[in-house]
């Protein structure tokens, strides 16, 4: 790493040159694997950068200023600032590109972020380079009323069942294909809907869960000769989404990959501790109708869980009273761009599944909820880890038998949004298409730095609330995750940065829970277009950052000699010097 020292005494020096001894040693340790040395040396470091300028302040005291002579000597580098005030003379002798990730791991605005800087970069295009059009992406926004339904449920005022009273489980398994049913289907105002449907396959398998069922029905207006959309359900379909979600044998379906995370989707718990909710039948329903009866093959929504149907309709009038999911019938008997839309709704199920089981697991047997944005982080990141299994670009966009990063200009996938909207709040969610990429890009950095599969797992898992329970899955503080997230996301150009979180790994890695592997592909945000939204001194000083967020800051690019750097940092945020 760069030799690092400061303008005080010899003493000084000294610990300067100790730093930078250890720091060069950890950089070559993986972040996987020595994560526990990584964190004590960094911690060296800004303490020693704090106290070596006179000591750290605290909450009710003025920031001091320290003075830092910086060397650049490698070809990337990474340096963690913490709250206070610097002046940085940075010395390089190669062309180098110069950035800050500026943090806010406060749960409000910080607007006193203040950089001044006298780089002259030869190329300034980087100055708001997304502000065009918005990107392409399809994918599905649940209705809002659904989300907040969802994840607000209150079941305080569902009946507690006594304890001394185990209810009888029902037996329902007695439908048969082409058996009708009429659904009720909300419109947006949660007003009821009816949509006359027919059994159109049934299938029967075993599961480490026991013996589960699967039961797909279509809408009379959009199955074969009876259809009167623009696209139509056929029987081979039908029988294709069966085969994706579930069938004979083990680690080969949706349901597989899935409750393997995080578990089972329902059980006879549910109606003993709640006896306003179904019992269980080991039934799951998935309904294909033309959901919001727009008649789009191209958008819209492509499906849900509403966890309504969970309730007895004692509880919820409107309830189906069935386990089951919503899909958009339109949307997947698209037969056009060879199979993708149809990929598509495998993927939307898959997060839709995390969801159901999330409800379940999480919301009744745990007594726990957590924030909407983590609830759909896991769903987001479940798209991610299936998406070579269903033979699906996913969410990066790329070739599912390609493990690179892929080709540049790459407009496909989750990441070209998100690098337009890369800087707004992770923890405020808005119902919006840039949500769901945001947490779906810090869900791949987690599941990459942080042990795959398990980590979402342990998310779910716990009984912390809001960011806590991601704390407790990873053993990382918060403020320090969004610090690490943001360095990945502008190292992702480089394959395996030394002990450096990472996004790109040049090829898949395979990680393994319970008896599944799941292959992650790599990552790079500068492959995609827009590439990632890069500020400068042009926008002006006082930079302001959303709560629990990063924003990203380009001093310059191909810079050579000196660089003076002055930045103020206030209490709660955090900052990253990155030279690559």
């Amino acid at each position: 790493m760069g030799y690092i020292s400061f303008n005080t005494s010899t003493l000084n020096k000294l610990f300067t040159i100790l730093r930078y001894n250890l720091y060069d040693f950890i950089i070559k340790v993986s972040i996987m694997y020595n994560k526990t040395l990584k964190i004590l040396t960094l911690a060296l470091s800004t303490a020693l950068i704090s106290g070596c300028g006179g000591g750290s302040s605290s909450d009710n005291e003025e920031e001091i200023s320290s003075d830092i002579n910086l060397q650049i000597r490698n070809d990337y580098e990474s340096i963690p600032l913490e709250s206070a005030s610097y002046h940085i003379n940075i010395q390089t002798d190669h062309t180098t590109n110069l950035y800050l990730v500026l943090t806010n791991t406060n749960p409000i605005d910080t607007k006193d972020v203040i950089i001044n800087h006298n780089a002259k970069s030869i190329n300034k295009s980087y100055k708001q380079l997304n502000n065009g059009s918005k990107t392409k992406d399809i994918k599905n926004i649940v209705p809002k009323f659904i989300t907040q339904f969802n994840n607000n449920i209150d079941l305080s005022t569902t009946k507690s069942a006594s304890k001394n009273n185990k209810q009888l489980i029902v037996d329902k398994t007695n439908k048969v294909v082409g058996d009708s049913y009429t659904f009720i289907v909300e419109d947006d105002m949660g007003n009821a809907q009816y949509t006359d449907t027919t059994l159109r396959s049934k299938v029967t398998v075993d599961t480490k869960f026991g013996t589960k069922t699967l039961l797909v029905w279509v809408s009379n207006d959009s199955f074969e000769d009876s259809c009167t959309k623009q696209k139509c359900i056929t029987q081979d379909m039908v029988e294709e989404l069966q085969e994706e979600f579930l069938k004979d044998g083990y680690d080969n379906d949706i349901y597989d990959w899935v409750t393997n995370i995080y578990g089972e989707e329902w059980g006879e718990e549910a109606h003993e501790k709640y006896v306003n909710l179904i019992p269980e039948d080991n039934e799951i329903n998935i309904l294909f109708t033309d959901l919001g009866e727009d008649d789009n093959p191209y958008g819209g929504v492509m499906g849900y869980f509403y966890s309504k149907d969970n309730f007895e309709k004692t509880q919820y009038p409107n309830s189906n009273e069935m386990i089951m999911f919503y899909v958009d019938s339109v949307m997947f008997a698209n037969d056009e761009y060879d199979g993708f839309w149809q990929k598509e709704m495998y993927s939307t199920l898959a997060h839709e599944f995390q969801h159901m089981i999330h409800f379940y697991q999480k919301r009744v047997l745990l007594d726990a909820q957590d924030d909407t944005w983590i609830n759909e982080m896991l769903s987001e990141t479940t798209e991610d880890l299936i998406a070579t299994k269903i033979d699906h670009i996913g969410p990066r966009g790329v070739d599912p038998t390609d493990g690179s990063s892929g080709d540049y200009d790459n407009t496909n996938g989750r990441y070209p949004l998100f690098n337009q909207y890369n800087d707004i709040s992770l923890t405020e969610w808005r119902n919006s298409l840039e949500n769901y990429s945001n947490v779906n890009a810090f869900g791949a950095f987690l599941t990459r730095n942080y042990g795959g599969a398990k980590v979402l797992h342990d998310i779910l898992y716990n009984t912390k609330e809001h960011e806590d329970t991601v704390e407790y899955a990873t053993g990382e503080n918060f403020g320090d995750l969004l610090q690490q997230w943001g360095e990945a996301v502008l190292l992702s150009s480089i394959e395996n940065p030394y002990g450096l979180p990472t996004y790109n790994f040049g090829d898949f890695k395979d990680v393994s829970y319970g008896n599944v592997t799941y292959n992650l592909g790599s990552i790079d945000f500068f492959k995609y277009a827009p590439t990632p939204k890069l500020y400068s001194i042009d926008d002006g000083n006082n930079i302001n950052i959303q709560p629990h967020s990063n924003k990203y800051y380009l001093i310059g690019q191909e810079l050579d000699g000196t660089i003076d750097l002055n930045i103020s940092i206030p209490t709660g945020t955090k900052a990253i010097l990155i030279s690559k």
